[in-house]
């Protein structure tokens, strides 16, 4: 019985796997009876056959069924929906609900399918599996769950970016930056190889990417101009995915050619009028401009580096010494120039960027498509060879009581540890000593983009209850959450802090 690892890229748009067996990296073609290549968008249409057995037909022939049979029998943009608590959605089809942890389950039986069809029953398909920085361990489970259920021994989730830099062909010490803009999102790390030691300085992301720009092109370019023409090219007007995949392929086919400047909808799809509906380069660049995207982009590479700054002896954007730039957004051009305005032309040239080249990157990678899922890949061959320190990407918020309370704030180096912070009692009274452990990505603790982590059960017998308890969060290196709870009491007239609990929360699936 021999183990052969995958890494598997579960993107936004798409989904990308690649093996790794006997040495030899590969990508693995999800799409074979569509059109062979390595990435299969990520979508499911569920039906029903004649003979009324349901069918699940995933990727581009699941867009093309949704698009000119019943739109709501279609799944799409997953990995945004796992970004909603408690997503469902109604398939008549099925003439039930199906949940998030249901689809991604279909998804992974797929992939699943095709990604072990070469290899022996009795091979252990190992896997590790990337998501955005910005994704909670609530998140990451379900993924985890979803992909174990089909047959994958899981090893773990791993950041996309992060996941990168272990695609790198020729690992040497030095000041990396992974700046991945895909689909749904972009996330920046800053990583210091030394040796053997991969130590993710700081990680930050936001929800900013392809499908982002494809609803603002939609909404803010095409339907002002063209509303009447994509209404009555689809008689469903309350569902834009058929639109949203129009949209897709039209801001695609732009940039495959660097000399072409717009592209005509007919070129797209052969429906009515569509040979009126034109989307040019100059008009993406100014809708860009005017969205903000630059500033976005900016302001989290801004915060990146200060925090850096703060934390990590003066680290600035000066001491990188290579950018990664991946992501299929990458195509645009306007980003490949952001990038090269903030860092200068020495460390990335717009100009002299090409998306195929996959020089740098480990033998067998076809494309920087599959750049995740191979470092993913590679991550559990070097598992056992490298150690590998993650940066803890978000602020870390506790509940006691009605109130959430900031812990560790975000991209605080691995092995800091907060001050005393001090527990009502009446609070710890009325919430039964628990304390809730929430993920939150913006400057103040609030509920509005907070996600439950998981809740630490307090013994109250141990505590004297004189005086209010107090609290120690620190993020161990092993990226583990570690919460110590004692009291402040009076030993021969000199007080002194007595340790009475510690917890361990794990952050990474």
């Amino acid at each position: 019985m021999a183990e052969v690892l995958f890494g598997i890229d579960f993107g936004a748009c798409n989904l990308k796997c690649v093996k790794l067996q006997e040495k030899k990296i590969s990508g693995v073609r999800l799409n074979v009876k569509d059109d062979g290549s390595y990435h299969m968008p990520n979508a499911i249409y569920y039906s029903k056959n004649k003979d009324g057995e349901i069918q699940k037909v995933i990727g581009q022939a699941a867009l093309n069924m949704g698009d000119v049979e019943q739109p709501e029998n279609l799944v799409v943009d997953l990995k945004r929906k796992l970004e909603q608590k408690n997503w469902r959605q109604f398939i008549p089809a099925l003439n039930r609900e199906v949940t998030a942890p249901e689809v991604v389950e279909d998804i992974f039986k797929k992939i699943y399918d095709m990604a072990t069809r070469n290899i022996s029953k009795d091979d252990v398909a190992r896997a590790a599996i990337t998501v955005p920085v910005i994704f909670t361990k609530n998140q990451r489970q379900i993924i985890i769950d979803a992909a174990t259920k089909v047959g994958f021994k899981v090893d773990g989730t791993i950041n996309e970016a992060f996941a990168t830099i272990f695609a790198v062909k020729n690992q040497k010490d030095s000041f990396n930056l992974v700046f991945d803009l895909g689909g749904s999102t972009l996330d920046v790390s800053v990583i210091k190889i030394d040796g053997n030691e991969i130590h993710e300085l700081a990680a930050a992301g936001i929800k900013l990417g392809g499908l982002d720009i494809d609803r603002d092109i939609l909404e803010k370019i095409l339907k002002p101009k063209y509303e009447s023409i994509l209404n009555a090219a689809w008689d469903f007007e309350n569902n834009d995915s058929p639109k949203m995949n129009f949209v897709r392929e039209l801001k695609e086919s732009i940039y495959l050619d660097e000399f072409s400047e717009e592209i005509c909808g007919e070129d797209i799809s052969c429906k009515k009028d569509f040979d009126k509906i034109i989307l040019s380069r100059a008009e993406v660049d100014e809708l860009l401009e005017r969205e903000g995207y630059r500033e976005k982009i900016i302001d989290l590479l801004d915060e990146l580096f200060d925090t850096l700054g703060e934390h990590d002896d003066c680290f600035d954007k000066s001491d990188v010494t290579q950018i990664w730039a991946v992501g299929g957004s990458l195509q645009i051009p306007y980003f490949r120039t952001l990038l090269e305005d903030y860092f200068g032309t020495e460390l990335f040239d717009a100009q002299d960027y090409d998306f195929e080249d996959v020089g740098d990157f480990l033998n067998g990678l076809d494309n920087k498509y599959l750049a995740v899922a191979c470092g993913a890949a590679n991550f559990l061959k070097k598992r056992e060879t490298v150690t590998t320190i993650n940066a803890i990407p978000y602020r870390i918020c506790f509940k006691v009581g009605k109130n959430l309370r900031q812990g560790l704030a975000k991209n605080l180096p691995a092995g800091f540890e907060t001050l005393y912070l001090p527990l009502k009692l009446s609070e710890l009274d009325a919430a039964g000593w628990k304390i809730e452990l929430y993920q939150t990505f913006g400057d103040e603790a609030n509920f509005d983009d907070a996600a439950y982590l998981d809740s630490v059960q307090l013994d109250s017998a141990l505590y004297d209850k004189k005086d209010s308890p107090l609290l120690k969060l620190k993020m161990m290196r092993d990226g583990r959450l570690r919460l110590r709870i004692g009291e402040q009491r009076t030993f021969d007239d000199e007080s002194e802090f007595v340790l009475l609990e510690q917890h361990f929360l794990e952050l990474e699936g």
